[in-house]
């Protein structure tokens, strides 16, 4: 097998999607789901998001809204990312001598591309203590193409990855403060993953002469998630969420077009063959708070966990051989803060914070995601156009932290080390229009 095949059948440590492809939050999650939560930076989601999109945050909201809804809506991501190679290097395999080149190749550039996320939720009231909802969004995804003579292209050179998440749920109002609710997440995955083959070699591999590597597979699956929110008193929502881990089964093939060499037999050839591989997608748990000040101020407060550490590693079987390539993310922490001003009747105001770990570690961080600390500033308007229609309107800068790739990919025909120091930043743009029956 030409690589360890994994880089693999779903993300190498990823990040960006829409739906159908791109965007950007902890590791590969997506939090852009809610042009009306954007402006807050998601902070109180789970305690109080005043419209069908709570279907996704916290079901038990549901029972909060009287009359029927929809509310559709869409986030515009513009991300940008830099790496700068600090040292990439080649190690020829022992029968050339095993000696050790510094890599030839370019500094990434903009990997990344204007994306869209949207979404859409809906609500029906049943009667004063029971609703149903449903949603669809797509909360996972990676879109990134660094081009054929990046210094790092044996890691990765181009990443697709899209999920289509559809969500029926209940709640159920059980006296005047405790609502409780769940629902199904039935969700898609596909992904296309691109990396080059270094020729074997004395000194740095010709780019000319690699090979290439395709990973692509898809999957449904299907998890559940599960919400609780009390009021203690008219001005104290709290919120409580939980979603399973997605445990999903790719399918799909792997083709190999091998690098051209004198020193191998199937020099230039091409194989395609079947494969599969394990991709865990992580639980993850939110407590939030919102704090009615007076007529005009709220607050808001979240703490969120995501359950990152069950990606350890992407196990892959083939023809070619079974491996795992090493993840290895941790369990990591978000939080966040926001305030909501009421103008007057039509205008709502709102702007808030977030800070949110990486679960990526330095020793595995791939090029697929060059991921960091992400410091959100946001801001944001609901604006009632009439007593049935609101439109939202929000925005943010994503501030990432500058971080260090030292990722190692082993070959048959060769080892190579990508170290280089990221950065980036994520401008967001959404707006939704919601409509109540």
């Amino acid at each position: 097998m030409i690589k360890k095949i994994p880089c693999l059948l779903l993300l190498s440590g990823a990040a960006f999607l829409y739906w159908p492809a791109g965007a950007h939050a902890a590791g590969f999650y997506l939090q852009e789901q809610s042009a009306s939560g954007l402006g807050t930076a998601f902070a109180g989601a789970a305690a109080d998001t005043p419209d069908a999109s709570t279907v996704y945050y916290n079901p038990a909201g549901m029972t909060s809204l009287k009359r029927p809804e929809i509310v559709g809506g869409v986030s515009l991501l513009l991300p940008r990312a830099d790496f700068d190679d600090t040292g990439s290097t080649y190690t020829a395999p022992a029968g050339l001598g095993g000696a050790t080149t510094a890599l030839t190749g370019n500094d990434s550039g903009n990997p990344f591309s204007l994306e869209a996320i949207p979404h859409i939720y809906g609500v029906l009231p049943v009667n004063d203590r029971f609703a149903l909802g449903i949603g669809v969004n797509a909360p996972f995804g990676l879109a990134d193409d660094y081009g054929h003579d990046f210094t790092g292209r044996y890691n990765s050179t181009d990443s697709e990855l899209k999920t289509i998440n559809i969500q029926p749920s209940a709640a159920y109002d059980i006296n005047n403060w405790l609502s409780v609710g769940a629902g199904v997440q039935i969700q898609y995955v596909y992904a296309n993953l691109k990396n080059k083959i270094p020729a074997p070699s004395v000194g740095a591999p010709n780019a000319d002469n690699d090979g290439r590597q395709r990973l692509r597979g898809d999957d449904w699956d299907v998890g559940y998630n599960f919400g609780v929110q009390i009021q203690p008193v008219e001005e104290t929502k709290i919120g409580l969420t939980y979603k399973t881990a997605v445990n999903h089964r790719l399918k799909g093939d792997v083709d190999v077009t091998y690098p051209i060499s004198g020193f191998l037999a199937n020099s230039g050839d091409t194989v395609s063959v079947d494969g599969s591989a394990k991709l865990s997608l992580p639980d993850m748990a939110s407590f939030a708070v919102s704090q009615r000040l007076d007529d005009k101020w709220t607050v808001l407060g979240s703490v969120n966990w995501y359950g990152w550490s069950d990606f350890d590693n992407i196990p892959v079987a083939s023809s070619l051989g079974n491996s795992a390539t090493p993840q290895n993310y941790q369990n990591t922490w978000g939080f966040a803060l926001g305030a909501r001003y009421r103008l007057n009747d039509q205008w709502l105001l709102k702007s808030g914070f977030q800070y949110d770990q990486t679960p990526t570690v330095t020793a595995d961080r791939s090029t697929r995601i060059p991921d960091g600390d992400r410091m959100w500033f946001a801001a944001g308007a609901t604006y009632s156009i009439t007593p049935n229609i609101d439109l939202d309107l929000a925005a943010a800068y994503v501030h990432v932290s500058e971080e260090r790739v030292g990722v190692t990919d082993a070959y048959d025909s060769g080892t190579v080390a990508t170290r280089g120091d990221t950065d980036g930043d994520v401008g967001i743009f959404a707006s939704a229009i919601k409509y109540k029956f």
